[in-house]
Formats: C-alpha cells, sequence, structure tokens
C-alpha cells in the first residue's frame, strides 16, 4: 500500500485514493465512493491508525468518485475539507459524473463495470459535502504533506494537482491519468478522454503548466503510479491526445 515514503495508496478500481503521512498525521486525498469507507477503515488499521489521526482532507476535483466518503469522514472528525473554489459549488450538489459519457459508452466492457462499481458503492446514495475551505493556485497547505496546489483546469474548472516537492511526488488527481476510463487499458500519462471532461482544450493547455517540475512520481485518480521527468509525461500525453484526435 505505500508506494512512495509515507504515501500510501488505495487501489478500489478504478478508482484511487491516498493518504499522506508526516509526524504520525495523516492527509486523506480523495475519497473513491461512499462504499469505499470500508476500504479506508481496513487501510487506517493496517498503519496503526484512525480516523483520530486525519488532520485534512483534500479533493482534487468535486466529481462523485472523488469525494465519496469525504462528508463521513468530515462529521467523524471536524477536519477540514480543501477543494479549489471552481468546483466549490459542485462538491455541495449530488451525482456529479460526466454521465453523458459514461452513459454514452455504456455498451463498453469496461466502461459497464465502471459504472457497476459505481452502484454497489453508492454513487446514488452519496453525500454531498456541506462545508468546504477553497484553495488557491500557489497555495500550500499546512498539513501533512504540505502539498503545494496547483490549479490544472480542464477535467473540471476546479481540478487541481497536490504537488510534494520535498517528496518528488504529484498527485494529479484527473489531470494525467494513466488508465483509458473507457477501453481500462492501463499506459503512459494521458489525458482523460474528451467525452469524461468538461473542457478538452483547457486540459491540453493547462499540461503545459507541469513542465518544469523535473522527476517525479505521477500518483493518479485513475491508473498507476508513472516515474519519470515532468516534462516528458506531459509530452507523452500531448502526443497521445493529437494521435487520438487524428483517428
Amino acid at each position: 500500500m505505500e508506494i512512495t515514503k509515507g504515501i500510501h495508496h488505495f487501489d478500489c478500481e478504478p478508482f484511487n485514493w491516498y493518504l499522506i503521512e508526516e509526524g504520525g498525521r495523516l492527509t486523506l486525498v480523495d475519497a473513491g465512493f461512499p462504499g469505499h469507507y470500508r476500504v479506508y477503515k481496513k487501510g487506517l488499521a493496517s498503519l496503526g491508525k484512525t480516523s483520530k489521526d486525519i488532520e485534512a482532507i483534500v479533493l482534487t476535483h468535486a466529481h462523485a468518485d472523488h469525494i465519496g466518503f469525504a462528508e463521513k469522514v468530515r462529521k467523524e472528525t471536524g477536519v477540514p475539507v480543501f477543494i479549489h473554489k471552481e468546483d466549490a459549488k459542485m462538491a455541495s450538489k449530488p451525482l456529479q459524473l460526466p454521465w453523458f459519457g459514461l452513459l454514452s459508452n455504456a455498451w463498453r466492457a469496461y466502461t459497464a463495470k465502471m459504472l457497476g462499481v459505481a452502484i454497489v458503492n453508492g454513487v446514488f446514495t452519496l453525500p454531498h459535502v456541506t462545508k468546504v475551505e477553497t484553495v488557491k493556485d500557489g497555495q500550500v497547505l499546512d498539513i501533512p504533506g504540505r502539498p503545494r496546489i496547483i490549479h490544472t483546469p480542464g477535467h473540471t474548472d476546479g481540478e487541481i494537482s497536490l504537488l510534494m516537492e520535498d517528496r518528488k511526488v504529484i498527485i494529479t488527481g484527473d489531470t494525467i491519468v494513466t488508465r483509458n476510463l473507457l477501453t481500462g487499458e492501463l499506459g503512459e500519462p494521458q489525458i482523460v478522454n474528451p467525452i469524461l471532461t468538461n473542457d478538452y482544450k483547457q486540459a491540453y493547455r493547462t499540461l503545459d503548466l507541469l513542465r518544469e517540475l523535473g522527476e517525479v512520481t505521477i500518483l493518479s485518480g485513475h491508473g498507476t503510479p508513472w516515474k519519470g521527468d515532468m516534462n516528458d509525461a506531459v509530452n507523452i500525453a500531448l502526443e497521445s491526445a493529437i494521435k487520438k484526435q487524428l483517428q
């Protein structure tokens, strides 16, 4: 579960979320679906931790597969839930997903499986987040991991990535992923499919904001970790996007 020092990965396929550990305290980054709460509890127990060790929750964006059990943990602990201001209103509404893209591709085996996981894990009973604190680009949060917020709009208007410079790790949410969410194919860094993205042209342009980060481990909302130079990751993702447009 620990994929790099002090960062623990929870894979509720194909939905990823993370715990950042520092000084015995924890930051939860994203929160799957409501049904994944039991995985969260088991994960805490395996680390010798409880919800009392959670100091903050950070949401990379307000889609239902990322805010899942965040409200449950917030009520249990009273910790702040951080999200970009552009997604704050979305987090307060239920059933926020790119439904047209998902349902129009439900004929695909992998997309159908993904929808099944969402339904079984409570997408239709998902509690919205009732209280959030907004973040802005460049802000360093004084929480475990001390992530720097990079506003990376496109997939949603308020999509953010979390850079932990001392650990050379970036949690990208759905800014860059390593799994094709229509086919399930794992691979290189890529932008989420246009039909599942709010503003694909913006998502494309946003990647230039990440070029100069150097050697990093990318931890995305969907897929497996990728390690290398961020400029290479951006180039790979952009080349992939161009190929898809030409197909």
